[in-house]
């Protein structure tokens, strides 16, 4: 694969991909009017990430539904896949509305309206306001549990008389990915494809003995599959305050939720949106942290659990695992552990965690036209009987048919695809380091590269997978070819100054959009995309810079890649 040129702005990444979650931001501007909702850039052409914005296909459908039920033109709506999901976003606009949404209000089943495919499945539509819209769209990104856009598409092809469910895959034989789908078809069973994607994200050997996650008694049955990533984080949620009660403790005291280190930007905004409370630690607050879990019997607030993404984003910064470990079970807390970033090829951090959470929609996927998430219980927690009644009684699989069949075909090349990403990762990560403030370059326009080997590198090493003999099955050739750890596919860089960075972005020759683990390079002005200019005081005070920007990086050949990279540091460098 070659390094292409970046589609214009709002176009889908690579050009022609059904379903593509990546659209087109070319210049730092446009990652602001993003970020605001304004402008040109909030006009979605073709596709986007669906969680982020109303899909083409869901609009389509969504003006059915507004149609059959007569709604004003001042009314518009979400689907949601079943009845509790549309209940949970009732209750969330009845918080943010008591006056005009009521905790009683309707929900609509419209699957028979929209032929939803396959018998049996499930859609309600919930009005509302169009100036209630925001709030409302808040449920919709941060708890991740919209309809899919390709159960959008199926129903529209339904209602055109079009009956066979379609994958929306590329179909141009040019397209970047045809190689990939022409040689793997997707299998029929829609069960066995969720079957193999659980085999596969809990590290469960062919015969079912072993594990790569170093973890006994491990089993499918352990693995809870969610439409989206945030759906997973969500659920997590809501079963944590299930099991111990709800909004307090025993002693009426309100739960908070303590986080190490920065975690993925909406997990924030999760709890922002459900009005949560978060007490932020750091790698160098792990003491304080130890004093606030030792003074909470004491203390006004209760904690619910222990939050930490392994790596950090966009900081690539590790927390120290053995160290969080000890302390919940010191103090009966729960830690909870999102590997999106380091993923389990990589990196074993089950053997810390009382429940892992990844969003399958990154490194899992890989060609970034599918969303989904997981949710993996420790068999050897001591929460896990509690955990595991409350799923068992609580989950539903609202993971749609053609989404787990996509998953399925994209998830089987992740080990060579991870693989090649590490490799190149890491020799672009060396590249820029020796070329950076950081890296002893005093006249750099790098202020500092964000990368496991670079950041926190102990703590990271202490969780990196251990590759044994046994997965290679004991021949030296096999033990040759087997997948070898390493430092994954993300890194950040920032700049001396705000003009270098917008210079080297705009400059650079690569996609740009705003998601990881992809097949292909991606860059992202990360800070301004994520964060509105209100929100640049607690970006700061995170230690987080607005000249920041990410790779994730493909697999393309790393000479092209680094020639890139380089082109757009000289004009970076020239804008001093």
């Amino acid at each position: 694969m070659l390094l292409q040129r970046n589609p214009q702005l709002s176009r889908c990444i690579p050009p022609n991909t059904p379903h593509s979650m990546i659209h087109s931001i070319p210049t730092w501007q446009d990652n602001v009017d993003l970020c605001m909702g304004r402008g040109a850039a909030v006009n979605i052409l073709e596709t986007t990430y669906p969680r982020f914005y109303i899909h083409p296909f869901l609009q389509q459908v969504i003006e059915i539904v507004l149609g059959s039920h007569d709604a004003s033109p001042e009314q518009t709506c979400l689907l949601f896949p079943s009845l509790r999901i549309a209940k949970a976003f009732r209750s969330h606009m009845h918080l943010q509305f008591p006056s005009s949404f009521p905790e009683d209000g309707e929900i609509h089943s419209v699957a028979e309206l929209l032929s939803a495919p396959p018998l049996g499945c499930t859609i309600f539509a919930v009005l509302f306001n169009l100036d209630q819209k925001g709030l409302a769209m808040n449920f919709w990104t941060f708890s991740g549990n919209g309809i899919s856009s390709r159960l959008a598409e199926n129903c529209l092809r339904r209602l055109n008389g079009q009956m066979e469910m379609t994958l929306g895959l590329p179909t141009e034989p040019d397209h970047e990915y045809a190689s990939y789908y022409s040689s793997h078809s997707p299998i029929t069973s829609v069960s066995e494809a969720k079957e193999r994607i659980k085999t596969r994200f809990a590290g469960i050997s062919a015969d079912g003995t072993s594990n790569i996650r170093g973890v006994a008694r491990l089993s499918t049955n352990d693995v809870y599959i969610y439409s989206t990533g945030m759906s997973a984080i969500w659920h997590v949620h809501q079963m944590l305050h299930d099991v111990f009660g709800g909004k307090f403790d025993d002693h009426g005291r309100p739960f908070i939720a303590a986080h190490v280190n920065m975690l993925y930007v909406d997990s924030y905004k999760l709890l922002e949106a459900t009005t949560s409370r978060h007490h932020f630690f750091t790698n160098d607050t792990l003491d304080d942290l130890e004093l606030f879990l030792n003074g909470s019997a004491s203390s006004d607030t209760a904690v619910l659990a222990i939050f930490t993404d392994f790596p950090g984003n966009p900081h690539l910064r590790s927390a120290d695992l053995p160290r969080l470990r000890m302390l919940g079970d010191k103090y009966h807390i729960p830690i909870i552990i999102d590997e999106t970033v380091g993923c389990h090829l990589n990196v074993a951090v089950l053997p810390y965690a009382d429940v892992v959470v990844a969003s399958l929609s990154k490194v899992f996927s890989g060609y970034a036209n599918v969303l989904g998430g997981a949710l993996l219980l420790n068999p050897s927690s001591e929460f896990y009987a509690r955990f595991k009644a409350h799923l068992n009684g609580n989950y539903e699989d609202n993971y749609f048919d053609a989404d787990a069949l996509v998953m399925e075909i994209n998830s089987r090349g992740v080990e060579d695809r991870l693989a090649k990403i590490n490799k190149n990762t890491e020799a672009l990560a060396d590249w820029l380091f020796s070329r950076s403030k950081a890296g002893a370059m005093n006249n750099s326009v790098i202020q500092e590269v964000f990368y496991p080997k670079y950041q926190s590198h102990e703590k990271y090493e202490r969780c990196i997978r251990t590759v044994t003999a046994t997965e290679g099955n004991g021949s030296d050739s096999n033990i040759e070819q087997v997948f070898r750890p390493g430092y994954g596919g993300l890194l950040s860089l920032s700049f001396t100054s705000l003009d270098a960075a917008k210079t080297f972005y705009e400059s650079i020759q690569c996609y740009k959009g705003a998601t990881l683990g992809t097949l292909v390079t991606l860059l992202t002005a990360f800070v301004v995309a994520a964060f509105p200019p209100q929100k640049m005081d607690w970006v700061r005070e995170h230690d987080v810079a607005e000249a920041l920007v990410r790779f994730s990086v493909g697999v393309e050949d790393i000479s092209r890649i680094v020639n890139s990279v380089e082109a757009a540091l000289f004009a970076a460098e020239k804008s001093r």
